[in-house]
């Protein structure tokens, strides 16, 4: 179990500080107590660390990054305890660079089958694929 954040998109420091602290916070973690904020994360950046994730207590927010993947293919359930924006359990927003071909192209939510609380936000995110295939009204 590890604790989650309430940063928003508010950043302190650079990208490698950023990916730094999301590493110490979430390495070998199960269930987030609170909220999974990954914002500000370069392309460059190992996240095979967020793979044993398997429950977020409050919301995912997912912005601002520029990694092609993210491997979150064991997170099962996001309880919706607290809402991104009043309202959402998942946000997810501007994940690509318009400068390069750096964007997040799969989600890799291959297990998450309940939002208990909650809606879902994916918008301006140019080259993230089969968001449209995904029955989110059976998930939450």
């Amino acid at each position: 179990v590890c604790a989650g954040t309430l940063n928003g998109l508010s950043v302190t420091g650079d990208a490698q500080h950023q990916y730094q602290t999301l590493h110490k916070m979430y390495n070998n973690c199960e269930i987030v107590m609170g909220n999974l904020e990954i914002v500000l994360i370069d392309h460059t950046q190992d996240l095979s660390f967020l793979q044993t994730i398997r429950e977020v207590t409050g919301y995912i927010l997912i912005a601002m990054n520029v990694f092609a993947s993210l491997p979150l293919q064991n997170l099962r359930v996001i309880r919706g305890t607290q809402f991104y924006e009043e309202k959402y359990a998942l946000f997810v927003l501007l994940n690509y660079n318009p400068n390069t071909t750096h964007a997040l192209r799969q989600l890799g939510l291959n297990q998450l089958t309940e939002i208990l609380a909650g809606g879902v936000y994916i918008e301006k995110n140019e080259q993230l694929c089969h968001v449209d295939t995904v029955e989110w009204r059976d998930i939450m």
